[in-house]
C-alpha cells in the first residue's frame, strides 16, 4: 500500500512539474495574466510535496526493513547501522535521484521568493529541467516502452524470472543485501546529500543566463545569479572535498583523488563555475565578459547533467569503481542532455549577434584581464579532464572496448594550466580594475614576490623536494646525484631543470602557491582594516592557494616507511611496502613497527594491532580493517591513520590471506611468483621478490645442447640483518626437449633455489626452496607513508568554503539593496 502511495505521489509530480513549466512559459510570455504565476506556484509547490511524501515513505521502508521493495533489498541489510539504514536512502540510482529532485524542489521555492522579476522565466527554465529529472524516478510503463525506474518497485517486478517467484510469487527475502562496505562510511552518509545540493544549486546560473537570452537582459542577470552561483560551487566544492576525504581514510591507495571518471565528472562543473563566477565579476564591474559570463553558467550546468549520464547511463561501468549500473535509462539521460544543450547553447548561437560587446578591450595590466585569463586556464583545465574522462565514449569509434586514459595523462596536461592559474589568482587581486602603470604594478609585486622566492628556496633546500618527485639518475658507485643539502641543491636543480620538466614545473607550483599566499595576505590584511565583507575574494585565494601547498607537500614530500630515502644503483626506488610477522618488531626510516595481532570490532571484523614508537619517542596503536565482504567475499581494506599537525601516518594492511599462494603445504618449500612479485618464506627470515625474468644467451649459463635458457633474478632480502642478495637460478631447455634445472646456493644461509616450471599463459614462476623453513601463518604485508602538512589541504579547503560564504552574504545583501533601490 505504502508503495503505491509513493508511486502515485511520484506521478502527480511529474503531471505537476509539467504543468509548472506551462504556467511559468505562459507568465513569461503574457505578464500581464497573474493567472499563470498562480498557477506554476501551485504547480510547484504541489510537485515538490509530492516528491516530499514519496521520499519520507521511502526512508519509512528502508528503516523499517520491508525487503519486499527491490530498492530497499538492495540497499539496506538488518545488520547495518542506523546511520547506513539512513544514507542508503541515496546510496542507489533511484534514491539518488529523488533526493537531487527534493533539493531542486527546495530551490525553486527559493527562487520564488527571491528572484524578483526573474521568476517568471528562470523558473519556466528550471521546472522543464525538473520534468526531466521526475521522469527517471516516475516508473511509468506502456507495453515494452518504460519511462525511469521507481524506488516503489517490488522485489518480485524487478527480477519476474527469479526462481524463488517462480514458485511463491509472495515470496518476501528475510534480509537485504546492503549497501557496499566501502560505502559504510561516516562520511558517505554527509558527502552525497552535499554534493546533490550542489548539483541543484547549479541550476540556478543557467537558469537566468537562459532567462537573459530569452528576454534580452543582457547585463542586469548577473547581480541576482550571482549569490546562487558562488553558493552553488561553494557547496558542489565542499561536497567534492568531502569524498576526497572519505578516500583517504576509507580506500587503501594512500590518497584522496584518483582521477577516476566519476570524480573528475564533479569536479568539472566545478571548475567551469568557478570561471562563470570570475566572468560574471567582470561583467558587473567593468561590463566586459557579458558572453563568457553566459556561456560559462550555461556549460557549467550541462556538463553536471553529462556527468549524471557518465555516472547513470552504464557507460562507465566498466572502468570506474563509483559508476551506478544501467537501469535503462541511458535514452532518458541523452534525451535529457540534448534538451539542456539545445535550449542554452541553441539559444546563445540564436542571440549572439545581438549581445552587447565591450566599448574597449580590457588593458593587459589590469584585474580584468587577469581575472578573465584566470577564467580561460580554468575552462582549459575542465576540457581536458572531460576530454581524459569521456575517452572510453570517444574510444568507442575506433574500438571495440576502449581503455581510460592512464593518470599520467591528467598530471601532464593539467599541471602547466595548474601553474597558470595559481599564479593569476596571485596578480588578480593585487591589479586595480581598468590599468596599472609598470611602476605601480613593480611596487604591489615586489614584497609578494621576494617572500615566496625565499619560501621555495628553503623549501628546496631543506626538504628533499628533488628526490621525492623525481627519481635522480646515480653516479658510478650508486652515490645519489643530489643530496637533500644546500651543497647539491644546485646539482639537482640543474637536473630537474634539463630532465624534468614535469619536477620543474611542480617547483614553480611551489613558488605560485606562495606568490597567491603572500599576494593575497597583503590583500586581505588592507581590505581587513577596512571592511572585512569585501574580503572574501582574499580569503578564497588564500584558501586555495594553501590548498595547493597542502597537495604539494603531501604529495612530493610523501614518505615510504619502507624507503630509506635513496635510490638503488640502477635507478629504481625500494619497493614502498614491507612484511611483519606476528609479534615481530622492525626499525624502519626512523620508526619502530611492531605486529601484535589481532582483534575483532564491535562489528566481527578484524583489526590489525599495530604498535608503533616514531622518532620523537611517541608511542601509538593503529588498527587497520580487514575483513571479506558476507555480500561477494571481497576483500574490503580500511586503514587507519595518526594525525598531528605537521603530518599523518597512514597505514594500511595486507593479510597472507589474501595472497593466492602464501603456501604449499605438500612441499612447503614451493613458492610460485609473477615478475614484480613479493613473498615471505622462513620463520621471520628472508623476503623473496622475483625482480625479473629473461631469456638469457649468456654462455655462462648455456651448455652445448641448450635450446633456451631463461634466468631469474630474485632478490631475497634477510629480514633480521636487512641485507639483500640476487639469486639467479636458471631453467633450460635442451635440444632433446629435456629441462635442466640449474640450482643457485647461499652458502652461509644455507639456502638452495631451483627455477622448477614457467607458466607462460599466466606468467606464474615456480621456485622450490631448500634449507629454509616453512612459512609462517600469521604475516602481513604493511604500506605506510608519512603524509607531511597535509593538513594544509583540508585547512585550505575549510578557508576557501569560508571565503565563498563571505563573498555569498556580500552578494546577497548587495542584491537586497538593489532590488529596495530598484534596479533589479
Amino acid at each position: 500500500m505504502l508503495g503505491l502511495i509513493g508511486s502515485f505521489s511520484l506521478l502527480a509530480a511529474f503531471v505537476a512539474a509539467l504543468l509548472a513549466v506551462v504556467g511559468y512559459y505562459q507568465a513569461t510570455t503574457q505578464p500581464t495574466e497573474p493567472v499563470w504565476r498562480r498557477l506554476g506556484r501551485w504547480s510547484w509547490s504541489v510537485s515538490t510535496v509530492g516528491v516530499m511524501v514519496a521520499s519520507g515513505i521511502l526512508f519509512y521502508l528502508l528503516l523499517d526493513h520491508q525487503y519486499q521493495y527491490a530498492y530497499v533489498y538492495q540497499n539496506s541489510s538488518l545488520e547495518m547501522p542506523f546511520k547506513y539504514q539512513f544514507s542508503a536512502f541515496w546510496s542507489g540510482q533511484e534514491g539518488s535521484f529523488l533526493l537531487w529532485i527534493l533539493y531542486s524542489g527546495f530551490v525553486g521555492w527559493a527562487l520564488m521568493r527571491w528572484a524578483g522579476s526573474y521568476e517568471n522565466p528562470v523558473m519556466t527554465v528550471v521546472a522543464f529541467c525538473q520534468v526531466f529529472m521526475v521522469s527517471m524516478v516516475v516508473g511509468l510503463q506502456f507495453g515494452a516502452f518504460q519511462i525511469g525506474s521507481s524506488p516503489f518497485t517490488l522485489l518480485a517486478e524487478r527480477f519476474p524470472d527469479a526462481p524463488v517467484f517462480q514458485s511463491d510469487p509472495n515470496f518476501v527475502p528475510s534480509d537485504g543485501t546492503g549497501l557496499n562496505d566501502l560505502l559504510q562510511n561516516p562520511w558517505m552518509v554527509i558527502h552525497p546529500p552535499t554534493l546533490f545540493i550542489g548539483f541543484a544549486s547549479m541550476i540556478v546560473p543557467f537558469a537566468f543566463a537562459i532567462a537573459a537570452l530569452w528576454q534580452r537582459r543582457y547585463t542586469e542577470w548577473v547581480r541576482p545569479a550571482l549569490p546562487w552561483t558562488l553558493f552553488g560551487v561553494m557547496i558542489l566544492g565542499v561536497g567534492i572535498a568531502m569524498g576526497g576525504y572519505w578516500a583517504y581514510v576509507t580506500l587503501s591507495f594512500g590518497g584522496y583523488w584518483a582521477w577516476d571518471p566519476v570524480e573528475n565528472s564533479s569536479l568539472v562543473p566545478w571548475l567551469i563555475g568557478v570561471a562563470a563566477i570570475h566572468t560574471m565579476i567582470v561583467q558587473k564591474k567593468s561590463g566586459n565578459s557579458q558572453k563568457a559570463s553566459l556561456l560559462l553558467s550555461i556549460f557549467a550546468y550541462l556538463f553536471v547533467v553529462y556527468s549524471t549520464f557518465l555516472t547513470r547511463s552504464g557507460v562507465l561501468g566498466d572502468v570506474s569503481v563509483h559508476s551506478f549500473v544501467d537501469l535503462g535509462l541511458y535514452s532518458q539521460l541523452v534525451l535529457w542532455i540534448s534538451a539542456m544543450a539545445l535550449v542554452g547553447v541553441g539559444l546563445f548561437i540564436y542571440r549572439y549577434r545581438e549581445l552587447p560587446t565591450p566599448k574597449k578591450e580590457p588593458n593587459l595590466l589590469s584585474r580584468e584581464f587577469m581575472i578573465f585569463s584566470g577564467a580561460m586556464f580554468l575552462t582549459a583545465w575542465a576540457a581536458v579532464i572531460i576530454l581524459g574522462t569521456s575517452s572510453p565514449i570517444i574510444g568507442q569509434l575506433f574500438r571495440e572496448n576502449p581503455s581510460i586514459v592512464p593518470i599520467e595523462f591528467y598530471n601532464r596536461w593539467t599541471l602547466p594550466l595548474a601553474l597558470g592559474f595559481v599564479f593569476l589568482i596571485g596578480v588578480g587581486q593585487l591589479f586595480w580594475w581598468n590599468k596599472m602603470t609598470v611602476e605601480s604594478m613593480n611596487r604591489v609585486l615586489l614584497r609578494p614576490l621576494v617572500l615566496a622566492t625565499a619560501c621555495t628556496i628553503a623549501v628546496l633546500i631543506f626538504t628533499p623536494f628533488v628526490e621525492q618527485t623525481v627519481v635522480l639518475p646515480a653516479q658510478e658507485g650508486g652515490a645519489p646525484l643530489a643530496s637533500t643539502q644546500a651543497a647539491g641543491f644546485l646539482a639537482g636543480f640543474g637536473t630537474l631543470w634539463a630532465s624534468h620538466g614535469q619536477g620543474l614545473m611542480l617547483a614553480m607550483l611551489l613558488f605560485f602557491a606562495f606568490f597567491a599566499l603572500f599576494g593575497n595576505g597583503s590583500v586581505l590584511w588592507r581590505i581587513g582594516r577596512g571592511n572585512l565583507r569585501l574580503a572574501g575574494g582574499a580569503i578564497t585565494h588564500i584558501g586555495f592557494a594553501i590548498t595547493v601547498l597542502g597537495i604539494i607537500s603531501s604529495g612530493a614530500f610523501s614518505n615510504p616507511l619502507a624507503r630509506d630515502g635513496q635510490v638503488t644503483q640502477n635507478g629504481v626506488e625500494q619497493r614502498d611496502n614491507f612484511v611483519l610477522v606476528n609479534g615481530q618488531t622492525r626499525l624502519l626510516n626512523g620508526y619502530q613497527v611492531t605486529y601484535s595481532g589481532t582483534e575483532l570490532n564491535e562489528r566481527g571484523r578484524t583489526l590489525y594491532i599495530i604498535d608503533i614508537v616514531d622518532r620523537r619517542g611517541r608511542a601509538y596503536t593503529l588498527k587497520p580493517e580487514v575483513y571479506q565482504s558476507e555480500a561477494d567475499d571481497q576483500w574490503i581494506q580500511h586503514p587507519d591513520l595518526k594525525k598531528w599537525m605537521e603530518k599523518d601516518l597512514y597505514l594500511s594492511v595486507t593479510p597472507s590471506a589474501m595472497y593466492e599462494n602464501p603456501e604449499d603445504e605438500e612441499n612447503p618449500g614451493r613458492v610460485t611468483l609473477r615478475e614484480g612479485g613479493a613473498v615471505t618464506i622462513g620463520n621471520q627470515e628472508y623476503m623473496v621478490r622475483l625482480a625479473a625474468l629473461s631469456r638469457t644467451e649468456d654462455p655462462a649459463y648455456q651448455n652445448d645442447s641448450t635450446e633456451v635458457a631463461v634466468v631469474a633474478d630474485l632478490e631475497v632480502t634477510n629480514l633480521e640483518t636487512q641485507e639483500t642478495r640476487t639469486l639467479t637460478p636458471v631453467y633450460r631447455v635442451q635440444t632433446d626437449g629435456t629441462q635442466q634445472f640449474v640450482q643457485y646456493s647461499v652458502a652461509d644461509w644455507g639456502m638452495t633455489v631451483v627455477l622448477s616450471g614457467i607458466d607462460v599463459g599466466t606468467g606464474e614462476v615456480e621456485f622450490i626452496f631448500e634449507g629454509v623453513r616453512v612459512m609462517p601463518e600469521d604475516w602481513i604485508v604493511v604500506t605506510a607513508y608519512e603524509k607531511p602538512f597535509i593538513s594544509l589541504l583540508w585547512f585550505g579547503i575549510i578557508l576557501l568554503s569560508l571565503g565563498f560564504c563571505v563573498s555569498v552574504a556580500r552578494r546577497v545583501q548587495d542584491q537586497r539593496l538593489s532590488i529596495r533601490r530598484g534596479l533589479a
